[in-house]
């Protein structure tokens, strides 16, 4: 395992072919955290290498020292959104890093952007004790006919999806980011989660950000802050730099 920097990772047996970016000075001597990224609707396909070229992976290209960690990058089909079958495989691509790499189990982070971010509250929801820390941006809880995406985070016939969700992740540090024009996931979705969250006892952080429609990636990701909380969302300097 000398290799790094972002690398290929092969597909078979139902997984596609994807990314794993290691630091250049990992050493398997000690266990490193991970943090696996669901990508937007657009960086799906068969290449294994377009949901690196924006947000969390470009980040990461121009400020690796900001992320001495793992970033795992899984693909999701073409033209599609994050269905459960792309979520099981994003969950076997993370034990697969996990048996080859040197990994902290307590400190694996899930985080996703647009239609990611809605396979990760879908993903976190089902898996909750997989990770530390879970960071949401521009994603969509509730069912909406006109974003499908939605369709994978609650199971059939919950009346209340905000409310089952956020009972399911009362332990589980989350971090919301969402524009208050947003016009594909509404910004009163994303208000929503983040008041039950709060009801339930949940370590919640919500940045609504004014003025901002969909995109609101870049503020997340190229935000230092957000990437010491992603590692270690516990840690109490973090809390006190950020105002928490």
């Amino acid at each position: 395992m000398g290799n790094t920097g972002f690398l290929d990772r092969p597909g078979g047996d139902g997984v596609r072919p994807h990314q794993l970016y290691v630091p250049r000075n990992y050493s398997a001597d000690r266990r490193w955290p991970l943090i696996l990224f669901l990508h937007g609707a657009g960086e799906g396909g068969e290449d294994g290498l377009l949901p690196t070229e924006f947000q969390l992976g470009s980040a990461i290209r121009r400020h690796p020292e900001v992320f001495p960690a793992l970033v795992l990058f899984p693909q999701q089909a073409p033209n599609d959104y994050w269905r459960q079958r792309d979520l099981t495989m994003a969950r076997v691509c993370l034990e697969q890093v996990c048996d080859d790499y040197s990994i902290d189990p307590g400190r694996i982070s899930l985080c996703g952007v647009s239609s990611g971010a809605t396979g990760a509250w879908a993903l976190a929801s089902r898996h909750p004790e997989l990770f530390q820390a879970l960071l949401i941006v521009g994603g969509l809880v509730a069912p909406n006919p006109a974003h499908p995406a939605s369709e994978a985070v609650v199971p059939m016939g919950v009346a209340d999806p905000h409310a089952w969700l956020a009972e399911r992740l009362r332990r589980l540090p989350v971090w919301i980011h969402h524009g208050d024009g947003d016009p594909l996931c509404p910004v009163e979705d994303a208000r929503c989660i983040a008041t039950c969250l709060k009801r339930q006892g949940a370590a919640v952080r919500y940045s609504e950000l004014p003025g901002f429609g969909h995109n609101v990636w870049d503020v997340a990701f190229y935000s230092a802050a957000v990437a010491r909380w992603l590692l270690d969302p516990y840690r109490p300097e973090t809390a006190r730099q950020e105002g928490t």
